[in-house]
């Protein structure tokens, strides 16, 4: 079984056992603070993929973190996560349930690319393009600085890409100039 297959089912079962618990948005919270904390931690990294910390000393760890902070069918799930041998898959499991996430409740995840920061306005406009033009009841927008692209925007509709920056518009010339 690949990587992929193995964080979808497992994110499957959570979201299910979350929805049937009534409690998915506090598993929501949950996964994403996991996500910031293996993306950010390389301490907590290293222990999700030792094979030398013991799976006990690994809950024991996870416990003593996030059990007083953390929904306690997140923390379940990470046990089962351990005791299937399966930890190092949090990451993925993390991103994956995200996405099942929004998809169930109809959002629609939008990252606008700026070279500088984006207005208020622009925010709002893009937000109602997404609406129009994918459906969904709402917007979950996050906003991502890159200079490198020098002006315009670039617009993230869950897996489509709306390019409208000065560095693809440059490319387009060079290539077309060729």
């Amino acid at each position: 079984m690949n990587d992929s297959k193995i964080s979808v089912r497992y994110a499957k079962a959570l979201l299910q056992a979350a929805e049937e618990a009534h409690s998915e948005d506090a598993v929501r919270s949950d996964m994403a603070s996991l996500l910031a904390c293996v993306n950010s931690s390389q301490d907590f990294k290293a222990l999700l993929e030792s094979p030398v910390v013991a799976d006990s000393k690994k809950v024991e760890i996870f416990d003593n973190l996030f059990k007083e902070h953390f929904n306690a069918l997140t923390v379940e799930f990470f046990k089962v996560l351990v005791k299937n041998k399966r930890e190092n898959f949090l990451r993925m499991v993390c991103l994956n349930f995200a996405e099942f996430y929004a998809r169930s409740k109809n959002i629609k995840r939008v990252q606008i690319t700026s070279a500088v920061e984006t207005s208020g306005q622009v925010k709002e406009r893009v937000k109602q393009l997404a609406l129009e033009v994918g459906g969904g009841s709402n917007v979950e927008l996050s906003v991502k600085i890159d200079p490198a692209i020098i002006g315009g925007l670039i617009v993230q509709v869950d897996d489509k890409v709306y390019d409208a920056s000065v560095r693809t518009q440059l490319a387009k010339i060079k290539e077309n100039l060729k």
